[in-house]
């Protein structure tokens, strides 16, 4: 299906639910996610507070309006959020993008259209293993897990700081990475971040004796994309698709992004010679 005939049949749908027309299968009156991650809406979006238990939206990131979800998604990160400050007090996760309050594109993403998209800040901690509190922007981490530069809140944005010696924390974001995946609220479909990252939890969860069927799913959760942002900055979760929404035309996978095909040239007009 063509993209922008995908997009005019998310747009229809959310409007027949929003309306209350599609009779049994109509919603009960809680926020929807409808269409692909890369071409949806979210109907009656939550917005997550700014600051609450353990996290925080820095101040560089409110102005977008990117902080609505589906009301079971917010209850799962403050729930999620707090669980990793109960277990290390004074913990505070920076949260970048959820969707806009309807939805739709967004300039600065490929999907987060449905309110199940969500972006996460990595913990850090110093070379004492304090936890360090970001600024307004975060650091990119290299292969060994030290910070190596600034990863901008936008185009305007400029580092206000030298980049801090500081490097990725491997406890905190395996508690958060392990709340989010036993938390019974959603479904983790995805959890996007550079592969070396990736790798240092997982094995930083094994030698501290995690179980190991849940490092398995962790395995299968946590993946580096492609062709795109390896994601050494931050993790970008993604949930599954309710039961609920399912019935409602919201769809796990997005749709492909196809490549733009070349102008062809039209043939030059043969000139026919005239007689006489």
């Amino acid at each position: 299906m063509p993209p922008a005939c995908a997009r005019w049949l998310v747009l229809a749908i959310g409007a027949l639910v929003a309306s209350g027309c599609l009779g049994v299968f109509s919603d009960d009156g809680s926020s929807v996610a409808v269409g692909a991650p890369n071409r949806g809406v979210l109907l009656r979006g939550v917005a997550l507070p700014p600051v609450g238990a353990g996290y925080e939206v820095p101040r560089a990131w409110r102005p977008r309006g990117r902080q609505f979800a589906t009301e079971e998604v917010v209850r799962w990160l403050t729930s999620s959020f707090s669980s990793v400050n109960t277990a290390f007090p004074d913990s505070l996760a920076a949260i970048g993008d959820l969707s806009a309050a309807g939805g739709g594109r967004s300039g600065e993403h490929r999907s987060h259209e449905t309110g199940r998209d969500i972006d996460i800040f990595f913990y850090a901690v110093d070379w004492e293993g304090r936890p360090y509190r970001l600024p307004e922007a975060m650091p990119r981490f290299g292969p060994d897990g030290l910070a190596v530069s600034w990863s901008r809140a936008d185009r305007g944005w400029r580092d206000p700081t030298p980049i801090p010696l500081v490097r990725f924390d491997t406890r905190r974001t395996w508690a958060l990475v392990r709340s989010l995946m036993t938390d019974g609220g959603v479904d983790v479909q995805y959890i996007f971040i550079q592969r070396n990252l990736a790798q240092m939890l997982i094995e930083a969860a094994r030698r501290d004796g995690e179980d190991p069927a849940l490092l398995a799913r962790a395995a299968a959760l946590l993946r580096q994309p492609a062709g795109v942002d390896p994601h050494d900055d931050h993790m970008h979760v993604r949930v599954a698709c309710s039961a609920g929404d399912r019935t409602l035309g919201c769809l796990d996978q997005s749709f492909p992004r196809l490549k733009p095909q070349p102008k062809r040239r039209r043939p030059a007009k043969s000139l026919r010679r005239r007689d006489g």
